[in-house]
């Protein structure tokens, strides 16, 4: 069910499921978190819990967009107030660095992004392309100047280094200093002329 066909009820008690599962995230790790936990703990009925999401998969990719929009909404209330300052690499570099903070504070979301991003269920796909067309928006928004080519190149190759880091990262193979690091180096690389 599309949140453009429910009725504000039906918004409110989709968006109190997510963040109930938001909430989870923060305690347990997503193959952990279960359907009927996710009712017990937000008072939904399970088989209402189905009609929204009919698949956990669903449901956890629902729970990374309603996650990625706080981020979003912190952004654009520092743009609306005259904080976005400095060169395209230093916003660009803020708002890479801000994401990836955001999954060390939440390890668990970094693993919920590197296993969806692997998932081969269309809902899941069309869900994370919608979010990625938001967040290359807002991205494309703080590289004004920036030749389109080059802004898409740059997106692909920074966002393609940061999933990359969080495998690893996630994996245990290298340390999150060196994953932002990673993240931070193709920026530099990437954005050179616009420092």
């Amino acid at each position: 069910m599309s949140p453009d066909d429910m009725s504000a009820a039906q918004r409110d008690r989709r968006r109190h499921l997510l963040d109930t599962v938001i909430e989870m995230l923060a305690e347990t790790s997503p193959d952990r978190i279960q359907m009927r936990e996710v009712s017990e703990r937000s008072g939904v009925a399970l088989g209402t819990l189905y009609r929204y999401f009919p698949a956990k998969q669903h449901l956890l990719a629902a729970t990374m967009v309603a996650w990625n929009e706080i981020l979003a909404e912190r952004l654009a209330a520092e743009k609306a107030s005259g904080g976005r300052r400095g060169s395209v690499l230093d916003r660009v570099l803020d708002l890479y660095g801000r994401q990836m903070k955001a999954f060390q504070r939440g390890p668990n979301f970094a693993r919920l992004e590197v296993e969806l991003q692997t998932s081969d269920d269309p809902y899941v796909r069309d869900t994370l392309d919608e979010r990625s067309a938001v967040n290359r928006t807002a991205l494309f928004g703080l590289m004004d100047g920036v030749p389109a080519e080059l802004a898409r190149l740059a997106s692909l190759s920074i966002g393609s280094t940061m999933l990359n880091s969080l495998v690893l990262w996630t994996t245990g193979r290298i340390g999150f200093p060196e994953a932002l690091r990673n993240v931070q180096d193709v920026s530099r690389l990437v954005l050179a002329d616009y420092a």
